[in-house]
């Protein structure tokens, strides 16, 4: 717990308004839901539900508040030129299956909350808004502006950000941070790649195959028809498939069984879709099937001769998260992240010629950041986390993750998942410690005080 009093004290009386406004916050289903996308939801109508709910949170509270249109929220203290930057965002990604309580309820056990959201990034969003406010409140902010950011569009592509900096054209950050990432700070993210990997199949046997729920998620559960073959089942118990069956009339459905993970760590993860792709693709003898396997099943993208290892990133995460087969035309959807020892282009090129014959179309690119970590914004950020928490051993991180700190300038992640601590983002039953968001109040509001010193 916190060694430096003040900001928790400061902040203490706060904490029961952030517990209720995260349990409002979680009821509301914000995934992206392209059915109910129009002009007035461009993310879907769960996604504007919930940036209203914190647009009138924040004007009840007293901020110069802004919904622009129904893309993102900008709360202001005021209108000063300097300011400090918070990015934080409002959607979710699916929930998937195999939660034993409803996801979009917080069910508090043990001092834990669990809930979608609760770690990413509804959260860590509430604990750095009432930090803010707990400073606002008590007139302990200088003659600077915070502008908080929050978005609803982080999961599938910031094109919330991307409309508010871009299209909109509003000011970059003086100095700002995202509490969307983990402990003690990020101090560089790899760049990511979106791939769409198509063909038109030869699998006369195969009927249709579907799996993932974002690609950034590693697929937990693939549903596959097939025409009827008994000799398929014995053929998976004799190699141990997590697998279950039904046949119907002439047809067999199977759902193949996995692990859902983040897709930044696909090897923390198993990847239902290419268990199916495995052994179908060997049972069937299938050369489709075969080369999927070979070129996409390693996680650091070896298949596709887009690995690579760096000593402050690690190494290349390549993530199979979308998939659908309908009568025989393939798409896979590939997130793809790479460290800084290789550059975007090299591994595009590599990706796209390594996949032949399978065509590749590149859906977006996300750039690197690495920022110098004698950078003023990196040592002022690790100082404060020092001086709250009483750590100075853990050292900041490198990551895998994507944040808003690629999409503004002079911005980085800073926490809220702590040093030891799997809140499972992206996984069933996400959770964090009801501790740790209150602790996390009074940090975000420590780092609001010594940002504002160096503007």
């Amino acid at each position: 717990m916190s060694k430096n009093n003040f900001y928790q004290e400061l902040t203490k009386p706060y904490q029961a308004q952030m517990l209720k406004a995260l349990k409002e916050f979680v009821a509301i289903d914000s995934v992206y839901d392209e059915s109910t996308v129009d002009k007035e939801n461009p993310f879907g109508k769960g996604v504007t539900a919930a940036l209203k709910y914190i647009e009138n949170l924040a004007r009840n509270d007293g901020f110069i508040v802004t919904n622009y249109d129904n893309k993102i929220i900008e709360i202001l203290t005021n209108y000063e030129e300097k300011n400090i930057a918070i990015l934080a965002h409002a959607d979710v990604v699916p929930v998937g299956t195999g939660w034993p309580q409803d996801p979009f309820t917080v069910l508090e056990k043990d001092g834990t909350l669990y809930g979608r959201g609760v770690a990413d990034d509804k959260g860590p969003l509430l604990s750095a808004y009432y930090g803010l406010k707990a400073l606002r409140d008590n007139n302990l902010l200088g003659n600077y502006q915070v502008r908080f950011l929050v978005g609803g569009n982080e999961e599938s592509g910031s094109l919330c950000m991307e409309h508010y900096f871009h299209t909109l054209k509003k000011k970059q950050p003086t100095l700002g941070f995202s509490p969307d990432s983990a402990y003690p700070l990020t101090y560089a993210e790899k760049g990511i790649i979106g791939f769409a990997v198509r063909k038109e199949l030869n699998f006369p046997e195969l009927i249709s195959l579907k799996g993932g729920v974002a690609s950034n998620s590693v697929i937990e559960r693939c549903e596959v028809l097939l025409k009827e073959d008994l000799n398929l089942i014995s053929y998976f118990n004799n190699e141990g498939v997590d697998y279950s069956y039904l046949v119907k009339e002439d047809q067999m459905q199977l759902v193949f069984h996995g692990l859902a993970a983040h897709g930044s760590v696909p090897w923390m993860g198993k990847n239902a879709a290419l268990v199916a792709i495995k052994y179908l693709g060997e049972y069937y003898k299938n050369e489709d099937f075969i080369n999927l396997y070979r070129l996409y099943s390693d996680p650091r993208g070896a298949g596709v001769n887009a690995d690579a290892v760096s000593e402050n990133m690690g190494t290349n995460s390549l993530n199979v998260g979308l998939i659908s087969i309908e009568n025989n035309k393939l798409e896979l959807i590939i997130n793809y992240r790479h460290v800084e020892t290789v550059t975007a282009e090299q591994m595009k090129n590599n990706f796209i010629e390594a996949s032949k014959p399978f065509e590749v179309e590149v859906l977006g690119v996300s750039p690197l950041l690495f920022y110098p970590k004698d950078h003023k914004l990196i040592q002022t950020l690790l100082r404060v986390y020092q001086e709250e928490t009483g750590d100075y051993e853990t050292q900041i991180i490198a990551s895998g993750g994507g944040t808003y700190a690629k999409e503004a300038d002079n911005v980085v992640a800073f926490g809220m998942e702590y040093p030891g601590y799997d809140p499972i983002m992206h996984g069933v039953n996400e959770h964090t410690e009801i501790s740790q968001l209150t602790e996390s109040m009074g940090i975000y509001a420590h780092a609001i005080i010594e940002l504002g010193k160096k503007l």
